[in-house]
């Protein structure tokens, strides 16, 4: 299982699949796929799927900052969707809910993500 795939949807937004865990085994590979693919393909939006993250250390954190300030540079729209409640918290800790467009996921149940 790769721990990253890159695909499109139907109006050009990068949509950005991660699986696993993400941590400094593997953030440098990952980060480097996402980079690339956006300075490639100058999307309008990047969108970085969670769902099947189970976890995220520091460097995970730093591959979503990268794939955020890839995005700025294209310039695009970014947001990060879909985390795992133990995800969701570490991001929660690092502060960073706002930034990713997760503010809507971190007020609970029920909310859109």
């Amino acid at each position: 299982m790769r721990a990253v795939s890159v695909g499109a949807d139907g109006d050009g937004t990068l949509v950005v699949v991660l699986r696993g865990e993400l941590d400094y085994t593997n953030s440098r590979d990952v980060a480097t796929v996402i980079r690339e693919a956006v300075a490639e393909r100058r999307p309008p939006a990047v969108r970085v799927d969670l769902a099947e993250v189970g976890f995220l250390d520091s460097s995970g954190i730093g591959v979503l900052v990268q794939a955020l300030q890839a995005a700025e540079d294209v310039p695009a729209g970014f947001r990060v969707q879909n985390p795992r409640d133990k995800v969701l918290d570490q991001l929660r800790i690092s502060g960073l809910l706002e930034l990713f467009g997760l503010v809507d996921a971190a007020a609970g149940p029920g909310a859109a993500s």
